[in-house]
């Protein structure tokens, strides 16, 4: 999950857009998602919205409602990539490039 945690990258001056940037939508056109005052993002095809661009994978879950989050195992898809998971205080950025969408999925009995 390195690729999408720089955590040397710095909140640089560039403007915030005054509306919800939609994460699939920009993978889509190749472009970086610029700041915004939330983000549309896909879990299970269904769309949600954060107000944060880095959210860990707890929050993903329980913004999805999927509760307990610790029940669930989620993964987080970029584009030309396989599913990478995505642990519970995992952060994602959501402003890197190429998020596409999470897929959650019940634990197993014997997960976990």
């Amino acid at each position: 999950m390195e690729k999408l945690l720089d955590k040397n990258e710095k909140e640089d001056a560039e403007e915030v857009f005054d509306g919800i940037s939609d994460i699939a939508e920009c993978t889509k056109a190749g472009k970086k998602p610029p700041r915004s005052k939330g983000y549309r993002i896909l879990i299970n095809g269904k769309p949600f919205v954060s107000k944060k661009a880095r959210i860990t994978g707890r929050e993903v879950l329980i913004l999805g409602g999927k509760t307990p989050p610790e029940n669930f195992t989620l993964r987080v898809k970029l584009a030309g990539h396989k599913p990478e998971r995505v642990g519970l205080d995992e952060v994602v950025d959501l402003r890197h490039p190429g998020v596409e969408k999470f897929k959650s999925l019940p634990k197993d009995q014997t997960e976990g």
